[in-house]
């Protein structure tokens, strides 16, 4: 399986918690669509066979492109690249953005998955986050979105923000249970550095909650998710029927994938690249066909440390013959010394499979480390 991610850094205003490479700004957007479609053509033969099996438009804020906008980018993947009726076609779109009449022309341009970053349906959060769409704009968003056909929506959320009580976030979690969507993604407010958020916590605003209101918070998600149906193939990432974010699952078992665009990301195992932050040195690499790459060439160690914290996370967990296959007897060996440290209820194993219990995914990070090659 491989896939393509285009980056579209563009956005009206930034959230507060936003860490991705954006800029509240279309002034250069012109000139970044003709660098991404030449982009295109120039790393034409990154992939094994330029054949996807799954694209997404990520950002930053894809969906304030027109449809005739996205159809050149679309049609240009498509001079060098094949794919089948089996291609997850994924669009992050902004709820406020989500028109019938944008739906009907995004289904014509064969996009049939949208993540839709609702993030709450609470209007003081939202303001607190800076966003700039209402409740009854995600709720709408998400029914407009089942109306014209999307069978395969998923919304994010956000928890573990201060002053929302453990009641408000089972109402916020109830609405979007109950809309027509097919998973969730639900993330742990993150203060990230050179972010709006990361400045009003240093200036003392009360953003975060205490840690226990954070597992609380994780408790009631979990819950309610599996009482609906939802199956937690990922911390994060909660599916129903099966519809999981194929896209977003290769990168965590370590499937090729090209991302294009300004500081978009693309992995070829062993080799990690990524193009430069910034939207003109982007442009000006591209049209002197010297693109601003930076790379790193991941050693044995780098790669298993990387495959224990992408597997922790997920269902798959980590699979220990997988683990000497691929990195050899010295890392297995090391990997089970290393658990001993590890807190018993933390972890289960089955059939040679590490696997994190509830209660320790809400240390997964911390887990991973203690696994982690010793350095």
């Amino acid at each position: 399986m491989s896939g393509i991610y285009i980056h579209f850094p563009f956005c009206k205003q930034k959230c507060v918690y936003c860490g991705f490479y954006s800029v509240a700004s279309m002034r250069r957007k012109a000139d970044y669509w003709d660098a991404l479609c030449k982009e295109i053509e120039l790393r034409k033969d990154y992939l094994p066979n330029n054949h996807i099996d799954t694209l997404y438009f990520g950002g930053g804020t894809p969906s304030l492109f027109s449809p005739e906008e996205l159809s050149s980018i679309i049609e240009q993947i498509r001079r060098f690249y094949t794919w089948d009726d089996s291609l997850e076609f994924t669009m992050e779109a902004n709820p406020e953005q989500l028109t019938m009449s944008y739906l009907h022309s995004l289904k014509l341009l064969g996009i049939n998955r949208l993540s839709i970053g609702v993030q709450s349906f609470d209007d003081d959060i939202l303001h607190l986050l800076n966003r700039r769409h209402s409740a009854e704009e995600a709720r709408k968003a998400v029914e407009n979105a089942a109306a014209v056909g999307f069978d395969n929506v998923s919304i994010d959320l956000i928890y573990d923000i201060a002053f929302r009580t453990a009641e408000q976030w089972r109402s916020e979690l109830s609405q979007a249970l109950s809309l027509p969507i097919s998973h969730l993604s639900c993330y742990s407010l993150t203060v990230e550095e050179n972010t709006l958020l990361a400045r009003r916590v240093r200036e003392g605003q009360p953003y975060l909650p205490d840690e226990a209101d954070t597992e609380r918070d994780f408790q009631i998600l979990t819950e309610m998710t599996q009482a609906a149906g939802f199956e937690q193939y990922e911390i994060s990432n909660f599916s129903k029927n099966g519809a999981i974010s194929k896209h977003n699952f290769s990168y965590w078992t370590g499937e090729p994938y090209l991302g294009l665009g300004a500081a978009a990301h693309s992995f070829r195992s062993p080799v990690r690249q990524w193009n430069i932050a910034d939207i003109q040195q982007y442009i000006n690499g591209i049209q002197n066909e010297k693109p601003n790459v930076e790379s790193e060439h991941l050693s044995i160690e780098q790669q298993y440390d990387e495959y224990v914290l992408l597997r922790l996370r997920t269902c798959l967990g980590i699979n220990m013959k997988e683990v000497g296959e691929r990195f050899g007897a010295a890392c297995l060996d090391m990997l089970q010394r290393q658990l001993k440290n590890v807190n018993p209820q933390h972890y289960e194993i089955q059939n040679e499979i590490i696997r994190l219990t509830q209660h320790g995914r809400l240390f997964a990070d911390a887990v991973a480390a203690e696994l982690f090659a010793a350095e």
